[in-house]
Formats: C-alpha cells, sequence, structure tokens
C-alpha cells in the first residue's frame, strides 16, 4: 500500500511539473459574413499553443454573385511568443476555381514596449494573427508590429473574362505596420498596408485578383489594393460587453474606386466563451454594400 502511494504521489507531482513548465491551452473560433448580392463568408480557426509556441491553422471561404465560384483558402501559422515580443510565419494556399488560384507566404512580429503585469491575450493590432500573451494594463501596455506577405495570382482568364492561351501570373507583397495603445481596460490600433506588385496591374491581361483580403474588412474584395488604413477602437468600459467601431480606406490600383467601410460591433465574454456580432457599411462608388457578421470564440 505504501509503495503504491509513493508512486501515485510521484506521478502526480511529475503531472504538475510537466502542466507548469509546459502550458498547453486551445483555442478556436467560428465567424460568418452575409452581405448584398447574395454573399456569404466563413472563416475558422483552431490554435494549439504549448508554452510560447503556437500552432494555428485556419480556412476561410466567401462567394458571391460575382466571385466566379466559391473560393476556399487554407493556411497555417506557426507563431512564438513571449511577454516582450512575438513572431509567427504563414502559409497557405487558394486552390483552383474557374480559372484562378494563389499561393501565399508571409512573416508577422510584433513588439510590446512595456510588457508588465498581466493584461489581455492578445497583441493589439487589426491583424488578429499574434495571439501570444502581450502583457501590461493602462497605459503601461503599447505594442509595435509589422508583417509581410508575398502572394502569387494565377489565372487562366483575361480582363474581359476571355480565356488566355496560357497562365498569366501576378506576384503582389504586402507590407503592414501596426500599432496599438491600451487606455485603461479600452484598446486602439492603427494598421497600415502597402500593396506593391511585380508589374503594373493596368498592363496585366489577367483579371483582378480573386482573392485580396484588406485588414478591418469583413467581406473578401476583387481587385488590386495599393494602400489601406485601418483604425479600430474597443471600448472596454463593462467587463461582460465589449462595443468596438472601426474605419477602414482602401485605395486601388488600375482605376478602380477607393473604398470606405464603417464596422459597428460588440463582442461578449462569457467564461470560455466568447460570442460578438458586428455591421460593415462598406461604400465604394458604384458599389455601395451591407455585410454582418457573427462568430463565436472559445478558449480553454
Amino acid at each position: 500500500m505504501n509503495k503504491y502511494f509513493k508512486i501515485s504521489s510521484c506521478a502526480v507531482a511529475l503531472a504538475l511539473l510537466a502542466t507548469s513548465a509546459f502550458a498547453v491551452g486551445f483555442d478556436a473560433g467560428v465567424k460568418e459574413t452575409y452581405g448584398a448580392r447574395h454573399y456569404n463568408g466563413v472563416g475558422a480557426f483552431g490554435q494549439l499553443n504549448i508554452a510560447n509556441v503556437s500552432v494555428e491553422p485556419m480556412f476561410n471561404s466567401f462567394h458571391n454573385d460575382f466571385s466566379s465560384g466559391t473560393f476556399n483558402t487554407y493556411s497555417l501559422r506557426l507563431g512564438y511568443d513571449t511577454k516582450l515580443f512575438g513572431i509567427g510565419l504563414t502559409g497557405g494556399a487558394t486552390p483552383s476555381v474557374n480559372g484562378y488560384n494563389n499561393k501565399f507566404a508571409g512573416a508577422d512580429v510584433t513588439f510590446s514596449l512595456t510588457p508588465t503585469g498581466e493584461g489581455a491575450r492578445e497583441r493589439i493590432n487589426g491583424r488578429q494573427q499574434a495571439s501570444g500573451p502581450a502583457q501590461g494594463r493602462g497605459l503601461a501596455r503599447v505594442d509595435v508590429g509589422g508583417a509581410a506577405t508575398y502572394i502569387y495570382h494565377t489565372d487562366h482568364f483575361g480582363t474581359s473574362n476571355q480565356a488566355l492561351g496560357a497562365a498569366a501570373h501576378l506576384a503582389q507583397t504586402d507590407v503592414t505596420g501596426s500599432v496599438g495603445v491600451a487606455v485603461l481596460e479600452s484598446l486602439l490600433s492603427l494598421d497600415m498596408t502597402k500593396s506593391v506588385y511585380e508589374h503594373q496591374p493596368a498592363s496585366v491581361l489577367m483579371r483582378s485578383p480573386r482573392v485580396e483580403n484588406v485588414v478591418g474588412l469583413a467581406n473578401v474584395v476583387q481587385g488590386y489594393p495599393n494602400t489601406s488604413a485601418n483604425v479600430k477602437l474597443l471600448f472596454g468600459a463593462t467587463p461582460l460587453l465589449k462595443p468596438f467601431a472601426q474605419y477602414t480606406h482602401t485605395t486601388f490600383e488600375a482605376g478602380q474606386p477607393n473604398s470606405n467601410a464603417y464596422t459597428a460591433g460588440v463582442s461578449a465574454e462569457l467564461a470560455i466563451l466568447e460570442v460578438s456580432a458586428s455591421y460593415e457599411r462598406y461604400q465604394q462608388q458604384g458599389n455601395n454594400q451591407n455585410f454582418v457578421s457573427v462568430g463565436a470564440n472559445v478558449r480553454f
């Protein structure tokens, strides 16, 4: 009896030691967006956290009346996060639909300038990528970061939707800078992105890219983004409900008009479950649309 008691005690001690040394957590979430012209978009992720390392597979899908099919995007992010900084590597692809596909790879980094105390689980930026333990409360928490993504577009159709004799290709590089500040229990972030293309988009024979994700937009756009700026403010006035608002301004290449998007929403956190809902008004010359999104996240 005493022998078995000692063995059991050692096993429990080792388990507690392993748990404290290698903290394991799991996050998962899903978000669905509905909008004009029968727009439907779905995003889902699952993130496994082991100590400072995270593995996050992601899935995104969308279609509308003019998308030429349903585009599914699969990606994977590997992250390493500490109180001081977080880094991540992401890669993925959109399989071919109606002649179009893409492949992409990127990296992101975020530094917490004053990582003191205990704070939110995620770093402050609109990209919602770096999800390590950014620390600090009130004005003590300031996050500065950046990201670069290389996207390789391939299309078998031209600008007038005519079939091309050979596939056309276009390389795109997105560079994003971000800064986030915690003011008491509220968060303010600014993200700015510049897109650089291998060739001038106006001279390319292919259609504009069928899948473009702009920071701050609930909807996927089809076009050639040039610059984009997103400002987001989350109000932490109450421990349960957290309303938020954001504004996104995007300029485009190849004569496509600029766009403005205004978003308002609220999230509610109940123990391990967080639910959210938002409304977006997307305004572009001759293309004004409304989008509604609902989502849920669980954390263990």
